[in-house]
């Protein structure tokens, strides 16, 4: 992917495995690289020796870094400084939601970077104290390459369609835990949720298979309701099926599942452990206020929103043009 005259590089990562950062990453390549006039190349610091990714900073003028490790991107913040590069940073989590060092390493990248990017206000209230170049965008891409799921998966939902009265689904692409312990994506909370809700069925998408194994291990009771896709597929293709996205998270950035589902006009319900797009239905992590809202979707009580989603490519486009 690397031609050393071209003057935009992301670094980051691309699936697999599948994750937020990793679709985003993904997708923001295929809509700059669809573009005239730009040429753009990409480099997975995952799957390369450092001194490449090193060397692939020197030879591009406008470097886009977008990964999870802080100590990563104080490297590259470091390394772009010294050379005189033009260092956009993209945060996707929560900023300060770390504790010690990676907090102090984030600010001082906030510091080093030309343009910082995150994704929700929580994040961009943080960043302003120590910088004044910070940008909040959105999460959000329309995927250019044609996704699909799999004659198996659609027969599957075709079936559910018959038997429940509304499709719900939530994705997880690792098993993982907040500061204080807690498990993040609250999958077991959600299948204490859907135990009480026959009615509804809950679709969980676990394309890494860590979660149908994690659940196993802790020997967690699955309700009849609640089905795990485990093998690679596309979730967008997945929500175009079902009725209501769910992001009970208890901490987030701007999720790029929650941006595909209020594209799609589906309703969302997500805890409000961060600024929420407009659109979505926030709640509290409670049984009793989800299950509310999800009787209510039942009862026709609650529509689909017809809010229309920015295109985050467009936005990290301009950005680079200001660049120049």
């Amino acid at each position: 992917m690397i031609k050393p005259n071209n003057k935009i590089i992301i670094i980051g990562t691309l699936p697999p495995p599948i994750g937020g950062v990793s679709i985003y990453n993904q997708r923001l390549y295929d809509f700059l690289d669809n573009e005239e006039g730009i040429e753009v190349d990409f480099i997975d610091y995952k799957r390369n020796h450092i001194l490449a990714v090193l060397d692939a900073v020197l030879n591009h003028k406008i470097i886009y870094l977008n990964c999870s490790s802080s100590s990563f991107k104080f490297l590259i913040a470091v390394y772009a400084a010294i050379f005189r590069k033009k260092l956009v940073v993209a945060f996707h989590g929560n900023m300060g939601r770390h504790t010690g060092s990676d907090n102090l390493l984030d600010k001082l990248v906030l510091r080093l970077a030309r343009l910082t990017v995150v994704l929700n206000k929580q994040s961009f209230d943080y960043a302003l104290r120590y910088t004044r170049k910070v940008f909040l965008g959105t999460s959000f891409i329309p995927p250019i390459r044609q996704e699909y799921l799999n004659s198996d998966i659609k027969t599957f939902i075709a079936h559910c369609r018959e038997k429940f009265k509304v499709i719900c689904s939530s994705n997880a692409h690792n098993v993982s835990f907040d500061s204080a312990g807690n498990e993040i994506y609250q999958v077991k909370f959600l299948l204490s949720v859907f135990s009480q809700l026959p009615e509804c069925c809950i679709i969980l998408s676990d394309p890494s298979g860590m979660y149908s194994s994690y659940l196993e291990q802790q020997k967690v009771q699955i309700p009849s309701n609640v089905f795990i896709i485990k093998e690679t597929h596309s979730y967008f293709e997945l929500l175009k099926e079902t009725d209501v996205m769910l992001r009970i998270t208890t901490t987030d950035g701007d999720s790029i599942s929650v941006r595909e589902a209020l594209y799609l006009h589906k309703i969302v319900i997500a805890s409000n452990v961060v600024d929420r797009p407009a659109g979505v239905i926030t709640v509290n992590i409670s049984e009793e206020e989800i299950l509310e809202k999800l009787r209510e979707v039942m009862d026709g009580g609650i529509a689909a929103p017809a809010e229309h989603e920015e295109n985050g490519g467009k936005q990290i486009l301009k950005i680079f043009a200001s660049l120049n």
